[in-house]
Formats: C-alpha cells, structure tokens, sequence
C-alpha cells in the first residue's frame, strides 16, 4: 500500500520508442510544456465547477453550519467541534516526498446537500483505513496547513493549523472536484451511488489516528 500523499501534483510517465542510440531524440522541453498545458486545462475545469457550485454550497454552509471558514480556493466549507489531543500524533514526510500518510479510525457520515445519508459507520462502530486511500476533501480535512520536520517547514494543503488529531472533530461541505469528480461512485452492486459532480457533507470524529 502506498502511503505517501501528494497533493496537486501531476503525475506522469513517458513510454519512449527506442529508434536509434541517441537518447537526446525525445524533446524533454516539449513534453514539459505539453504537461504545463494539460495542467492548466485540468485546473481551469477545477476552478469552473467550484465556482458553479460555490452559491449551493454557501447556502448550505450558512444553514447548516453558521460560523463555517470558507476557503475559497478549493470551494470547501469547515467548522471544527472539537481539535483533539494535541500530542496524539505528528504528521511526517516521506522521505521520497509527500506526507506519510496515517492509518485512521473514525466515525463519520456523508449526505448529499439534500439531507441524504449515501454513507455512514454503524451506531457504536468505527472504520479504519489508510488516509492515503481516501478522498482529497477528506486529506485536506486531516492534513496541517504546514509541519516543520527537522527544522525545515513543509507547506500543505490542509484546512487547520494543526491537523486533526485524536478527539478531533469536524464538518465540512466541499465542491465534487475534491470527493468524486466526474468519476462519480458505485456501490457494490455496480448501482451509481454517488452521481459524478456531486458535492457532498461529511462529519468526521476521530477515534484514533497513527
């Protein structure tokens, strides 16, 4: 299981046809420039739905969570109930970059904007599963703004000063980029569960994180 997060960083691969020994044949600077473009029509296609959904989730926020930060720039609504021990756990880098990602045990609900559960851990259960193996939201709900390892500061994409930690809890409503996408969601069934460019509401407490 990969454990390292990375945030907003295009990943990619090139798949080179050898056709001679020259390895300076493929153009390093071009490809750069061909990702750079791609990026930009990725991000402009971000910033569109976030701000075709930006009225829905106001609405929202200011019915069912007066007093939600807003951060404007991931169309993403919070509100802290309570922030955790403090010394429960230290967020890390990896040393091959990114955030080692901890193991999570929560309880927690998601709605539709409507009011409809689509998910839920049971009365007196809780889950447990790998930050790394969830939704960008639900890493930008966990994740420090900023840590310093080693005296050396590393900037993050993260909604709190300090991260949450054990006891943590919040809310928060985000625009679809940062849950399901496009992409969407199906249940086991192979049902749609989540339509694509859903925004969705969750409440998360933290049981336990490591």
């Amino acid at each position: 299981m990969n454990k390292t997060l990375s945030y907003l960083v295009a990943v990619f691969a090139f798949v080179i046809l050898i056709t001679s020994c020259n390895k300076n044949d493929f153009d390093f600077e071009a490809a750069q420039k061909e990702q750079a473009k791609r990026d930009s029509i990725e991000r402009a296609r971000i910033d569109d739905l976030i701000k075709k959904q930006a009225s829905d989730l106001k609405i929202f926020a200011n019915d069912k969570m007066p007093g939600a930060t807003l951060i404007d720039s991931l169309g993403i609504w919070f509100i802290v109930d309570a922030v955790g021990q403090e010394d429960s756990y230290s967020y890390r880098p990896h040393p091959n970059g990114g955030i080692i990602a901890p193991e999570v045990t929560v309880k927690y609900k998601g709605t539709f904007l409507d009011g409809t559960i689509f998910d839920q851990t049971e009365t007196d259960k809780t889950a447990t599963f790998s930050l790394a193996n969830t939704i960008k939201a639900w890493q930008f709900a966990f994740l420090p703004k900023e840590i310093t390892y080693n005296g050396n500061k590393y900037p993050l994409i993260g909604l709190t000063s300090t991260g949450l930690k054990k006891g943590s809890k919040i809310r928060f409503v985000t625009s679809s980029p940062w849950a399901y996408d496009a992409l969407g969601s199906k249940g086991p069934d192979g049902n749609v569960k989540i339509p694509a460019n859903s925004p969705l509401y969750f409440e998360i407490e933290v049981v336990d994180i490591k």
